[in-house]
């Protein structure tokens, strides 16, 4: 596995995580694509990969500037409860803190784009 993709897979992990456990959060929600590997994966009968297999709703890639600039999408659905732009700042914030965690050098920069799909 090249570096790059590496690292794409462990930000979408970590950053998964983060949204998840971000108040107000109810889940992420998987696009069309997520559900198509997750389709494919099942008929083939393995277990899902990548993006279906716990990333669901997080997209992850590289920007032009280089493998140290990054832009993270997430598409979640928020808890009727809160603030949805509370919820989006603060999904920000988490998102941005665990890329951080990964991304140890000091020169990475990340984009985070927050998106709420619905609400419940």
């Amino acid at each position: 596995m090249n570096t790059e993709r590496k690292i794409q897979d462990e930000l979408s992990l970590a950053t998964a995580d983060a949204a998840r456990r971000t108040a107000g959060v109810a889940f992420l929600r998987p696009g069309i694509v997520d559900r198509l590997r997750a389709s494919a994966a099942s008929r083939a009968g393995r277990p899902g990969t990548g993006t279906a297999a716990g990333h669901a709703g997080v997209r992850v890639r590289a920007l032009d500037g280089g493998p140290d600039a990054w832009h993270i999408d997430i598409q979640l659905v928020a808890r009727a409860s809160h603030r949805t732009l509370d919820v989006t700042r603060a999904v920000r914030a988490a998102v941005a803190a665990a890329a951080g965690d990964v991304l140890s050098e000091p020169g990475d920069r990340v984009r985070v784009t927050v998106t709420v799909v619905g609400i419940v």
